[in-house]
């Protein structure tokens, strides 16, 4: 189990780290998702000891590895923590060969040289090169010099393996296909891992839980469902892309709930909250509806209690497979729409569209 107690860590006027605790069990992987700049990849290098945290502990399997003990200030070296890094930009050596590069971690050890062909074999099949053995890194596609640099830090059997943002540097498509490869490889290991990315999406696919990061503190942390559906601030609402709005309590003990979003009333799941007070509310832009048409007709939403609101069609961003369409009801609200369902309604800006959403499909969250 890793553990971090209240680290701060700054770096001339800027706080980089503030007071940030968070705890990583034993074989979990835990994404850090966030902005750049937000201090993930400092995080991890506090975690393996290449720099050192202003304040605060950090304890690796209950062993006190960084913070003060007594009067004594206790730094463990980054070779001693037994951690495996894998960097942004894989650093490998160029000059060495696939094999040289598995195995500089254990030469470092003084490992008996059959002990190292062996392991060396091991992480070619387990990563599938073993046809690569002797090829340089410039000889390599991205994704096979990935594989390779995991197999580098897998290769001392750490008992934390921390991988800062390993799909980056990969061309999007490449990047999309590669992440379930990434999870079947990391699935089996069972090695405590910590991964960072800026990328949501990949962080849902490989995660057990999701720590989301923001200016230096841990914003929210659960896993997958519990981010996505229940967000516990703006920043992370924000961060997840959703509609955030600053709202009124109107009627808190009706079923269902009434709110003003600005002079616009709508119906929300009830709230445990007195009437008058300050809330903010999100919704996911793909849980709304766009009609030409006042009827809902969603059989889904049978007997369900609904919005449905009249606006105008003020923004669209078509992309590869869908189209955000942004509409102004009073508040501006944004929907995602599959692109067959965009052609269908005829969606122009300037257009009048229905609205349509359930009141259960909003979340209230804190500020």
């Amino acid at each position: 189990m890793i553990e971090l107690k209240t680290i701060k860590k700054r770096f001339s006027d800027k706080e980089v780290l503030r007071n940030v605790t968070l705890q990583v069990q034993t074989n979990e992987l835990l994404s850090i998702v966030g902005p750049s700049g937000c201090g993930k990849t400092t995080m991890l290098n506090i975690i393996s000891g290449l720099c050192s945290p202003d304040e605060g502990e950090i304890y690796i399997n209950k062993i006190l590895v960084d913070g003060k003990k007594g009067s004594k200030r206790i730094h463990v070296s980054p070779s001693d923590r037994g951690i495996g890094y894998v960097f942004q930009n894989y650093s490998l050596f160029p000059h060495m060969r696939v094999d040289e590069n598995i195995s500089y971690g254990l030469k470092a050890k003084h490992l008996p040289r059959h002990e190292i062909k062996k392991k060396i074999n091991s992480l070619l099949d387990f990563i599938g090169l073993k046809d690569c053995t002797q090829c340089y890194p410039h000889e390599l596609s991205g994704g096979q010099q990935q594989r390779v640099a995991l197999a580098r830090a897998l290769a001392i059997d750490p008992t934390l393996l921390l991988l800062d943002e390993p799909l980056s540097a990969l061309d999007p498509k490449t990047r999309e296909s590669i992440r379930t490869d990434f999870k079947n490889l990391l699935e089996p290991l069972e090695v405590t891992s910590i991964y960072v990315t800026h990328d949501l999406a990949e962080a849902c696919t490989i995660s057990d839980r999701i720590a989301v990061m923001g200016e230096g503190v841990v914003e929210q942390i659960g896993n997958r469902d519990e981010i996505l559906e229940k967000p516990n601030s703006k920043y992370v609402a924000n961060f997840l892309g959703l509609n955030v709005y600053d709202g009124t309590i109107v009627q808190a003990a009706s079923s269902p709930a009434k709110v003003k979003i600005g002079n616009i009333e709508i119906l929300a799941p009830v709230i445990g909250k007195g009437d008058g007070e300050k809330i903010i509310l999100t919704i996911k832009p793909e849980d709304i509806i766009l009609s030409n048409e006042s009827l809902i007709r969603n059989p889904k939403w049978c007997g369900c209690v609904c919005n449905n609101l009249t606006g105008k069609v003020s923004g669209i961003v078509q992309m590869k497979s869908s189209a955000k369409v942004s509409v102004d009801v009073g508040f501006l609200i944004e929907s995602e729409l599959t692109l067959s369902s965009f052609k269908d309604l005829c969606i122009n800006k300037g257009k009048k569209v229905y609205v349509q959403f359930k009141a259960d499909s909003l979340n209230i969250c804190q500020g």
